[in-house]
């Protein structure tokens, strides 16, 4: 007997998102291979540009520059590809979700 069934698909969709400023842009999206929320947050303070994601409540990973002119575009783009259902949030949701993240951090 011959059973035939697929192994694995892979659809690929046309997505856009619209963005007005890449410097100051919060996003909460769903991890593909946990179902967890993930977050992005790109914002600019007194000193630096900050990109921060927040992976399933368990992983942060941060980058900074002193130059606050570079290209934020590429880091939106990985994001979006790599989480479904994005949606924009405040900068006020992003921080809620930092804060909860770095208390566990407590020393």
């Amino acid at each position: 007997m011959k059973i035939k069934y697929t192994v694995g698909t892979y659809i690929k969709e046309e997505k856009e998102l619209e963005i007005e400023d890449t410097k100051n842009i919060f996003l909460q999206g769903n991890n593909p291979y946990d179902g967890l929320n993930t977050y992005l947050g790109i914002w600019t303070n007194e000193k630096y540009l900050l990109i921060i994601t927040l992976i399933s409540g368990r992983n942060i990973r941060y980058e900074y520059s002193t130059n606050k002119n570079i290209y934020t575009y590429a880091d939106i783009k990985e994001y979006l590809e790599n989480n479904k259902n994005v949606k924009i949030i405040s900068r006020d949701e992003f921080k809620e979700q930092l804060q909860k993240i770095t208390s566990i951090l407590k020393i």
